[in-house]
């Protein structure tokens, strides 16, 4: 047991202390900080506990240091670590020297006995005592002035190892900590993990001890099971490889067998080839002797031919210059004559105006000479006023009448007849509006009857009132006349209007129809352009063809042109496809460069003109991008929508690359513009966004149409008749200054009438004072006037109708009327009607007007007298104006007919030239189509010969190029060295390389004029024997005879191909055997040191396994029992339950065990969920059980029954009581708790004094009753 600590310097014990006797049941008490942790740190210190153990960092941490230097220490270094129970202070620090204070000379002497360094070293000595041999034993450690540990066994300087195995023998195991329980180690106890739990009884038992030694040989079983398992592997490979080899050999020979096969199949293809090749040698040059003597023939006729065509070139370019020159003087004289024509309409317009003066002229004339006459008495004056007013009236006859002979227009019969026609037709159209018109005009006859009914009324009515009534029926006429003159300049104005708007109108029209004929002749032009491009390009597409078609059976690697190779999968793709193609459409697809180049030597050397090529071996493209498979809806790879065979995919892919079809251009543009794709996209309709984001426009929807000759000849014809009828639209123009005339007349117009409004408004003011002196009279006149200006408004009603129903009648006249006025020159029928058929009715109405003037002067003779010299001035005055008038029309006639002849002069001249330009251009057109037709026939001529000459050359490039062939197979059989049966020469005169052959141009002439050369085919003097072909073979040159040859060598390469042939398989078979057995030996070895280490593992592992199990098993059978004795009471006298299970029976170390305690009166729970006291006593049956397993002679508890109540603290105490009475068993608990340390049988007390000091009190002398 251990008996007592004896201490120097050590932590808070100041110099050398002496702590003990300790008994089998001692309580170390004192107030927290006196040092009573330290005492457990120097327990476990003088027993070999590391210091990090021991709430230190360093050794020298362990040394005691006074209150002065620790102040000192931290000043200096800032740092202090305190007791985690007891508050004391730790200081670092090492070597510096300790003050002494008077109040402590005591532990300054006990210090010097050690020298000046006493305070740079401590140590502890623990005596134990061996009952068993009544030995007592001294165990020291000490920490030199250098800071580390010296061990002592009974004053004798030992090794730590050596210091360990002895406290071992005492059953103090350090590693293990069985002697101690630190404060705070309970709770960690109770809640550590089946793991570590499983970790401490693994230390307990020793088993883990043998941890490295189990780790070592677990190590080595795998390794050895890894090298056991690589050597099966390579003893199955080698043993799968000697089979393997037995196979080679078996198949080696039958490979040798097929070989053998193969070459005969070879040298019989090769014959039958060769055979054929110069069956087409023979044949292509008697083809080429037969060409020949037809040649000189073909040249000739080809050559009058040319000469003929250069003769007709030369007519037609005099007839064209003929035409131009015509057409440049008819173009001068017309431009002379509309140049003239606006001096004719302006003469015609100032005419017009002088009459429109004369006629207003003589009317007021005319007015005057009545007003004057009717001055006189009423009978006398009646009579001479109804004279000069008929002469008046047949004066104005006389001159309508020459009038309309001047402006009279005379139809011939047949333009009467066709007048009546028309006139007849128009009955039809409009018929209701005709109808209500005929309506309208017979209620205005009988309006007007009874407006001069009413205005007879008024006029008798007036003629009984005085003077006064005459004033006012002055005034009244003077106002009538005002209204008139009104209505009729308003008429004039709406006519003017009427007149300049059908003026636009017919501009309009004729710009219109002008735009019409024009856009027609452009798209006859186009039509005639696009039927000379075609005519062309139809003689380049057969002559490409023609080509394409020589060079493919020249070269059998030519696929063709890639507008050919594919197809559109949908027909609506195909203007799409085309776009994309673009100018590779026509590019010819050959296997490989070297077809490419041979080609373009052959055209080149052909005179055929250029071809881009498109060899599939060579050419680079860029990998079509997956993503626009299904980029946007809507929009495809071109690539996609078109069919091909996959030996020209690489061409397609070179042609198409990554271009997109687009169903619409706002597809096309969301790919491009709005997600930024750079790719070329283009729609159906042909339109094409480029990468670079340009646009251009799709194709022409006219690009599929061919012009046949017919249709040429009819669109030169549409020309010709297009171009006259823009001339006819040209003269039928409104003359230039037609619109400007209309514009002045507008507004003289309205200047006239706004006079007349001004007049008419004075004429009613002053007849408002009459009015006002003649109330009773007028009423009776207001009546009658009353009724005839109701008249009148129904006048003017009906008048509007009739001019609707007018307006809708004309214009079906203007368009049936329509080419018969253009052809008389008149703006439309009803200026025809009215110069000529209505002048009757005109003269009529005249008439009308003057015998309702005589009647009205009949009654107001009376009432003139006082006006007659007024009258006469004003009559003087208008007979002058009308004398100048005339003089000025006389004039405006010379000068209008002077100008007219002039026109008619000029008109002459412009329709003879336009009469000798159409003969000129009918010779043009016939030296054109002359011109056309030798061309035509020199054209068959020319492409017969070329023929000939293209089929000579065809042929000599056929004999080339199967002399080629037949080099290559001479070639090929004398570096494979093919036994090829031969009847003359031998294939080493064959070269490696061929020689180049004499050329044989097209236009070099051979033996005889006008002939070509034969190519000269070199055979190198070697002659096949072909006996080995039968009769068939000889015959049958066909691609599929080939075919079936060729497949016998493929069937025979393809069974070679599909054998993997190992020729040395049989001496390798020797070698993998010997291997075999080699490798099987090492197989057997490396089992066997797996089995050795398997039983060194196992071995190990068995050791550990009872080590712990007997551990194990010992603390099983004993926590319940601890934990029951623990626990009961009086409430329960069995206690509670504990127990511990293992997770993992077969290897328990490496798994957990699992501490399951039920307290009393308590149902089941984890232990987790248990209180804090619960997992104490839980803890300590743990402990207490575990010590029991290997128990060490004393056992010593930090505060252990801090988290207890007094209750448990009872029964723990309790508990130790009856362990330590049974005598092998020593307990040192540190507690503060009262119930504890009165069990106890001794005391320790610890006290703060300038240090940590002790107290020790045998409790065994004082009666239980106690102090």
């Amino acid at each position: 047991m251990l008996d007592r600590l004896e201490l120097y310097n050590f932590k808070s014990y100041r110099g050398t202390q002496t702590i003990g006797p300790f008994h089998s049941f001692t309580a170390v008490i004192g107030p927290n900080g006196a040092g009573k942790s330290n005492l457990m740190d120097a327990i476990s210190f003088v027993l070999g506990v590391r210091s990090a153990s021991l709430r230190s960092t360093a050794l020298r941490d362990l040394v005691y240091r006074s209150g002065r230097k620790r102040k000192a220490d931290k000043k200096g270094k800032g740092k202090a670590v305190e007791g985690a129970e007891d508050d004391e202070t730790a200081e670092e620090g090492e070597g510096s020297e300790h003050d002494v204070s008077a109040g402590d000379e005591d532990e300054a002497a006990d210090g010097d006995e050690d020298g000046v360094d006493g305070e740079r070293t401590a140590w502890v000595m623990a005596v134990y005592v061996d009952r068993e041999e009544q030995k007592e034993w001294r165990f020291q450690r000490s920490i030199s002035t250098a800071g580390s540990s010296e061990y002592k066994i009974n004053g004798k300087t030992v090794s730590y190892k050596r210091y360990n195995e002895q406290l071992e023998k005492f059953n103090i195991l350090v590693k293990a900590k069985n002697f101690l329980v630190f404060q705070g180690d309970v709770e960690a106890v109770a809640s550590q993990s089946p793991k570590d739990l499983a970790r401490l009884i693994d230390q307990i038992s020793g088993s883990l001890d043998l941890k490295d030694d189990y780790d070592r040989c677990s190590a080595a079983l795998q390794k050895a099971t890894e090298q056991s398992v690589a050597q099966h592997s390579r003893r199955k490979g080698v043993n799968s490889e000697v089979k393997q080899y037995q196979t080679m050999k078996s198949e080696a020979e039958r490979w040798q067998t097929l070989q053998a096969q193969r070459a005969d199949a070879i040298i019989h293809h090769l014959v039958w080839k060769l055979f054929h090749v110069e069956e087409g040698i023979r044949a292509s040059e008697e083809r080429i002797d037969e060409r020949n003597e037809e040649l000189k023939a073909l040249r000739d006729e080809n050559e009058k031919f040319e000469e003929a065509v250069r003769g007709k070139k030369k007519e037609v370019n005099k007839a064209q210059k003929e035409v131009t020159r015509q057409e440049k003087a008819l173009k001068a004289k017309e431009k002379e004559l509309e140049e003239a024509r606006p001096e004719l309409d302006g003469i015609d317009t100032k005419r017009q105006h002088a009459l429109k003066k004369l006629k207003t002229a003589e009317d007021q004339a005319t007015k005057q000479q009545v007003d004057l006459d009717t001055h006189d008495t009423r009978l006398e004056q009646l009579k001479r006023d109804l004279e000069t007013t008929n002469k008046a009236a047949e004066k104005h006859r006389n001159a309508q009448e020459k009038a309309a002979r001047e402006k009279g227009i005379s139809l011939s019969s047949e333009d009467l007849a066709e007048y009546n026609k028309l006139k007849s037709q128009a009955s039809t159209k409009a018929v209701d509006e005709r109808e209500t018109l005929t309506n309208l005009l017979n209620d205005d006859k009988t309006k007007r009857d009874a407006l001069s009914s009413a205005q007879d009324q008024l006029d008798t009515s007036q003629c009984k009132i005085d003077r006064l009534e005459s004033e006012e029926a002055k005034l009244q006429e003077r106002k009538e006349n005002a209204v008139r003159n009104e209505a009729k300049v308003q008429a004039e104005l709406k006519n003017a209007k009427g007149d300049l708007d059908e003026l636009r109108k017919r501009k309009q029209q004729i710009a219109q129809t002008e735009a019409e004929y024009n856009e027609k002749l452009e798209k006859t032009l186009q039509d005639l352009q696009r039927a000379g491009a075609e005519k062309h390009e139809k003689e380049s597409e057969i002559k490409f063809k023609e080509t394409l078609a020589a060079i493919k059976r020249t070269f059998p690697g030519v696929k063709g042109r890639i507008i050919d190779l594919c197809k559109p999968t949908q027909q609506k793709y195909g203007i799409a496809v085309t776009t994309v193609l673009g100018r590779n459409i026509d590019s010819i697809v050959v296997d490989n460069e070297k077809t490419a180049i041979s080609c373009i030597e052959y055209m080149r050397v052909q005179r055929l003109g250029q071809a881009t090529f498109v060899p599939i071996e060579t050419v680079q493209v860029k990998p079509i991008s997956d993503k626009y498979r299904s980029f946007a809806k809507g929009a495809r790879l071109a690539i996609d929508v078109i069919t091909f065979d996959s030996s020209v995919e690489k061409a397609m892919q070179f042609a198409c690359g990554n271009a997109l079809v687009c169903d619409s251009m706002q597809i096309a543009r969301h790919v491009c513009y709005d997600r930024g794709q750079e790719v070329k996209a283009v729609t159906l309709e042909g339109t094409v966004i480029h990468r670079s984001g340009t646009i251009t426009g799709g194709t022409s929807q006219q690009g599929g149409r061919h012009f046949e000759d017919q249709e040429v000849e009819s669109l030169r014809r549409r020309e010709a008749e297009l171009r006259g009828k823009l001339a006819d639209v040209f003269k039928n123009r409104p003359k230039a200054n037609a619109e400007e005339q209309l514009i002045n007349d507008e507004t003289r117009l309205k200047a006239d009438l706004q006079v007349v409004r001004d007049d008419l408004s004075s004429t009613e003011s002053r007849l408002k004072g009459v009015r006002d002196e003649l109330k009773t009279l007028r009423k009776k006149a207001a009546d009658s006037q009353k009724t005839t200006s109701q008249i009148e408004d129904e006048l003017e009603q009906l008048k509007a109708q009739a001019a609707t129903c007018r307006a809708v009648i004309d214009r079906e006249e203007d368009a049936l009327f329509a080419d018969f006025c253009r052809r008389i020159r008149v703006a439309n029928i009803r200026e025809y009607e009215e110069k000529q058929l209505r002048g009757a009715q005109e003269d009529n109405a005249r008439m009308l007007v003057f015998n309702t003037q005589v009647a009205r002067l009949n009654h107001q003779i009376a009432f003139q007298s006082e006006q007659v010299d007024g009258t006469r001035e004003r009559l003087k005055s208008l007979q002058k104006l009308a004398d100048k008038q005339r003089k000025a029309l006389e004039q405006l006639d010379v000068d209008r007919e002077a100008k007219q002849g002039e026109i008619e002069a000029l008109e002459q001249e412009v329709q003879d030239l336009s009469t000798v330009l159409e003969q000129l251009r009918d010779t043009l057109k016939d030296k054109t189509s002359e011109l056309e037709q030798v061309r035509k026939e020199g054209g068959k001529a020319s492409r017969v010969l070329d023929k000939a000459l293209k089929e000579i050359a065809s042929c000599n490039d056929e004999i080339e190029r199967r002399s080629s062939e037949r080099f290559s197979i001479y070639r090929r059989c004398k570096l494979e060295e093919i036994d090829l049966p031969l009847s003359k020469g031998k294939l080493d005169d064959i070269p490696i390389e061929e020689a180049a052959a004499p050329a044989a141009p097209m236009d070099i002439d051979g033996p005889e004029e006008g002939t070509q050369n034969v190519f000269q085919a070199n055979n190198y003097g070697v002659e096949v024997d072909f006996d080995e072909l039968d009769e068939d073979e000889q015959q049958d040159g066909s691609a599929a005879q080939e075919e079936k040859l060729l497949a016998t060598v493929n069937r025979l390469q393809g069974e070679i191909d599909k054998m993997t042939v190992n020729l040395k398989a049989i001496e390798r078979l020797g070698d993998s055997e010997a291997r075999f057995r080699e490798i099987d030996e090492e197989f057997d070895q490396a089992r066997e040191e797996t089995r050795k280490a398997k039983d060194a593992f196992n071995a190990v592992k068995k050791k550990r396994c009872d080590l712990f199990n007997k551990a194990f098993k010992h603390i099983e059978d004993r926590i319940d029992q601890v934990y029951k004795d623990l626990t009961k009471g009086k409430a329960s006298p069995q206690g509670g339950v504990a127990y511990l299970s293992l997770e993992e029976p077969e290897e328990p170390y490496l798994h957990g065990i699992k501490y399951h305690a039920m307290p009393p009166l308590k149902r089941f729970r984890d232990m987790d969920q248990l209180s804090g006291g619960e997992k104490t006593m839980a803890a300590l049956a743990l402990l207490f059980a575990i010590h029991s397993f290997q128990p060490s002679p004393f056992f010593v508890l930090d505060e252990v029954d801090g988290a207890l109540d007094n209750t448990n603290v009872g029964r723990v105490a309790r508990y130790v009581n009856q362990r330590t009475q049974q005598g092998d068993f020593q307990c040192i608990v540190i507690t503060h708790k009262q119930l504890m340390f009165e069990s106890s049988s001794a005391l320790v007390g610890i006290y703060r004094e300038a240090g940590s000091k002790t107290l020790t009190l045998d409790l065994t002398k004082y009666a239980e009753n106690g102090v």
